[in-house]
């Protein structure tokens, strides 16, 4: 994209023509377009055939203080695999119909366009400190309202008293063998205790640093938590497979001499988990039973695992951990020989760092005080942070890991003033891959080799566009003459303070497809922007090398032609009528379509919500103009020759500049189908043998939406004919 040419402006319209090959299969001649007088007499429809409509959708977490913003996402069905149940997550498979983060106050309220069979909203997010829930919404009077209640149950405030629980103090280690050994079979050294005892019945250790006279490098301010937590919401999904950028196999690498410190920021699990360290310099070790573990946290249970739908939502002051909590790790030089003298805080520069995490290691040890039911059963499982170095006796897809894989994800947090600070986070005995069941940040600053940050969130959305080729007249109505997939692709800027703004890019991806080829056709898109935009890229998935842009005989003020292997970046300002690309393509007969275009539009500043939206419509190239073919009352662009309209089956006034692309039946010339993808389509529209066949006879329901204008099966589309 080295000819890319920065557009500032508040406002344009855009539109690209991309030549695609395809027609119904027809031996009937393409009648000769009439005269517009006729279109006075004509009566159009009314019905738009549109399958969006807007709502206001309103979205509130206020009341889980998450101070940061909350990614969350909006379903027309249940995404949820095992709800309710050890092991659920979303099923990824399921596409959203939309999504967007709240403000950094947690609430949203947008208009927003979703497909008009949606009245049952499920609204989902797997924020870390909102938990993943699922809360349902129905669309009334055009408004969908979800204010969510954080459960009472679940309140810091409420256990901060009682955190340490009703026991002693002891570093006993042998009650807790399950740590390095099961079925009497040990797999890992028992592990080490050097730095103090913790409460036997909560499990909360005794040698917590004291933030108030700390080492003030070792400890994070109040803005550098906010930062802490946005860039762990934004990394970190519950119940989405967190990015394999992030799965460390690696372990920290200390940069120079330096002291450590952990900082809990919380765990989002029900089981007690223990947390230890290790370190080495050169190779990982390969064995075992070579680590010498120190615990951490002997209990790991924070208290604040939203599930109050489960039966072990009262934690009944077994808590090991607040977030916030700090311990300082030591280095012992001789302990790989049990021996804990010469001890130091200050780790030596190329010192590596591992963790482990033993689920469910402290498991049922506050007796009375430990969780209910049967999710306090010890696990012989143990994450390491080391490749190679976890163990997993679970049987089953959930849990097995034969190859003892690392099951920790690292990143890092930037503050404002530059500096770094390693994030760690933790998938434990439930294979379900979001990487969030215990999470930790790492002090100092800078202190650690090769941590890279975190990266945009992209989410899209999906459409399908089907035409009739043969318009003004009316044929078969087969809409499958030239199918156009669009893919809405949001980008968001996730970001370590608390703006509300984080949406940076969108870009619309367009898969051409068509049932049959006789002739070439070609489609434009039209692109609506709200908003002061960088840069607008325009481009086909093959690229090369692009062609001179100061060559005149290519181009005029407002239309560009390229050829579609090249990718071009439009360079002038918006004017009152838009501005236009226009792609030469020289796919014929010979393509079977699956060519996919894209539009990518970058803004000057991040945005609340989406401010771009595209069109897609049919052309075919006469002359020095285009016969264009729009979903219903859309008008045409620049270069479409008028002679076409109010002529044979047509209903357009062009002279009055409405009712374009209307006809007098119940079929359109084109439209738009929300929520669907060409695959879905190829039993049905793109089905070879279905050729010609209309609309209304491969979808029973779609003529009672038609005559009912939208009223009736808003989901037509999604129940073909059996």
């Amino acid at each position: 994209m080295s000819n890319a040419i920065k557009i500032f402006f508040n406002a344009c319209v855009c539109a690209s023509i991309l030549f695609i090959g395809s027609s119904c299969k027809d031996t009937d001649e393409y009648l000769s377009p009439q005269s517009n007088t006729n279109s006075d007499a004509k009566e159009a429809n009314t019905f738009d055939y549109s399958t969006t409509r807007e709502i206001d959708l309103i979205v509130d977490y206020s009341s889980f203080n998450a101070k940061v913003p909350v990614f969350f996402s909006v379903y027309s069905v249940n995404p949820f695999v095992n709800e309710n149940q050890i092991g659920e997550y979303i099923d990824e498979n399921i596409k959203p119909i939309y999504a967007g983060y709240t403000a950094a106050d947690g609430k949203f309220d947008e208009t927003v366009t979703l497909p008009a069979y949606a009245r049952a909203l499920h609204i989902v997010t797997g924020n870390f400190l909102v938990g993943l829930r699922r809360d349902v919404v129905e669309v009334i009077n055009g408004e969908a309202r979800a204010i969510v209640e954080k459960p009472k149950a679940n309140a810091q405030e409420s256990r901060m008293t009682r955190a340490a629980g009703p026991g002693v103090s002891t570093n006993d280690i042998t009650s807790m063998k399950n740590l390095y050994e099961h079925s009497g079979k040990q797999y890992y050294k028992q592990w080490y205790t050097p730095l103090g005892t913790w409460n036997s019945a909560s499990g909360r250790p005794d040698y917590l640093l004291d933030k108030a006279t700390a080492n003030p490098a070792l400890v994070f301010t109040d803005e550098e938590f906010d930062g802490l937590y946005a860039t762990a919401c934004s990394a970190l999904n519950s119940g989405t497979s967190v990015k394999e950028t992030y799965r460390a196999n690696s372990d920290l690498t200390v940069s120079h001499d330096s002291e450590v410190s952990i900082t809990m920021l919380g765990s989002s699990t029900c089981w007690n988990s223990s947390l230890g360290y290790y370190y080495y310099t050169g190779e990982a070790p390969t064995n075992k039973m070579d680590l010498n573990i120190i615990m951490i946290f002997p209990n790991t249970q924070d208290g604040e695992w939203p599930r109050g739908s489960y039966p072990n939502n009262k934690y009944n002051g077994n808590i090991g951990t607040l977030r916030g909590d700090v311990v300082q790790l030591m280095y012992y030089p001789n302990i790989a020989s049990g021996d804990f003298s010469g001890a130091t805080t200050m780790f030596p520069a190329g010192t590596k760092i591992g963790f482990i995490l033993k689920s469910n290691g402290w498991g049922c040890l506050g007796k009375d005080y430990a969780v209910n039911g049967s999710y306090n059963n010890y696990k012989p499982v143990w994450a390491s942070s080391t490749d190679g170095l976890s163990t997993s006796l679970e049987t089953g897809k959930n849990y097995s890991n034969p190859d003892g894989e690392s099951r920790t994800a690292k990143f890092s947090f930037e503050a404002a003033n530059g500096n770094k600070y390693a994030i760690i986070s933790f998938e434990d005995a439930n294979d379900d891959k979001d990487y969030d069941d215990l999470v930790f940040a790492i002090n100092p600053a800078n202190a650690f080799v090769g941590v890279s940050g975190i990266e945009n969130r992209s989410v899209s959305t999906y459409g399908v566009y089907g035409f009739e080729d043969k318009w003004p007249q009316a044929h078969d109505y087969d809409m499958n003459d030239v199918m156009v997939e669009v893919e809405h692709v949001k980008e968001f800027y996730v970001h370590a303070g608390t703006k509300n703004e984080t949406l940076v890019k969108e870009t619309f991806n367009f898969t051409t497809d068509h049932n049959y080829i006789t002739q070439q056709n070609s489609f434009g898109v039209k692109l609506n922007t709200k908003a002061a935009i960088a840069t607008i890229y325009a481009n086909k998935a093959q690229t090369g090398t692009a062609p001179d842009p100061n060559d005149a005989s290519k181009m005029d003020s407002k239309l560009y032609y390229w050829h579609p292997n090249f990718t071009f970046v439009k360079s002038s300002t918006s004017s009152s009528n838009g501005i236009f690309y226009y792609y030469i393509n020289d796919i014929i007969n010979n393509d079977k379509g699956k060519t996919t275009y894209s539009i990518e539009v970058t803004y000057s500043s991040p945005q609340t919500d989406s401010k771009a939206s595209v069109s897609v419509f049919l052309c075919s190239k006469e002359g020095s103009g285009y016969r264009e073919v729009h979903v219903p009352f859309e008008a045409p662009g620049p270069k479409v020759i008028e002679k076409y309209f109010g002529t044979a089956d047509d209903c357009s006034d062009h002279a009055k500049k409405k009712n374009y692309y209307t006809s007098q039946n119940t079929f359109p010339f084109a439209f738009y189908l929300a929520d669907v993808r060409l695959s879905e389509l190829s039993s049905t529209l793109l089905n070879p043998t279905k050729e010609s066949v209309r609309i209304d006879q491969l979808f029973p329901t779609f003529i009672d939406w038609s005559t009912s204008n939208g009223k009736n099966n808003p989901d037509w589309y999604k129940h073909p004919q059996e």
